[in-house]
């Protein structure tokens, strides 16, 4: 009876694993200013870029990295600011907020020009991530 009763309230939260994935699941690695080939463009000096794919569709965004102590406890925490990291103008009306993590910017298309290898990568973190297919052999 206790497993019966275990089962029936932990089925919808299985359920809703293999809907929505967990944060832990979106693949993010930190980058740092002059440790890439390309021009920065975050006004932090390192930060963690992240990809997050839903179906077919896939977005990249920067954040800041904080402690344990800046993030506060269970109640009282702080969120890290984050931006998005792409080469297409229209996400940009999105995320109004924490555009003070871009460097300054003359125009949008040398926003963009900055933010395109950095989309690219972290395209590569979410294609990296993808499970490989199933096959039937052995």
């Amino acid at each position: 009876m206790l497993a019966a009763s275990f089962l029936a309230a932990t089925l919808p939260l299985a359920m809703v694993e293999t809907v929505v994935p967990a944060a832990s699941t979106f693949p993010e690695i930190v980058i740092r200013k002059g440790e890439t080939g390309h021009e920065w463009p975050f006004a932090l000096d390192e930060g963690e870029l992240t990809c997050i794919a839903l179906g077919n569709q896939r977005a990249v965004f920067f954040s800041e990295i904080l402690t344990p102590e800046e993030m506060g406890t269970f109640g009282n925490m702080k969120l890290p600011r984050m931006v998005v990291v792409t080469a297409n103008p229209m996400a940009y009306f999105a995320t109004f907020d924490n555009r003070e993590l871009y460097l300054p910017w003359d125009s949008l298309e040398t926003l963009i020009r900055r933010l395109a290898p950095y989309e690219r990568m972290g395209w590569a973190l979410c294609d990296a991530a993808k499970p490989s297919p199933q096959t039937d052999e052995l």
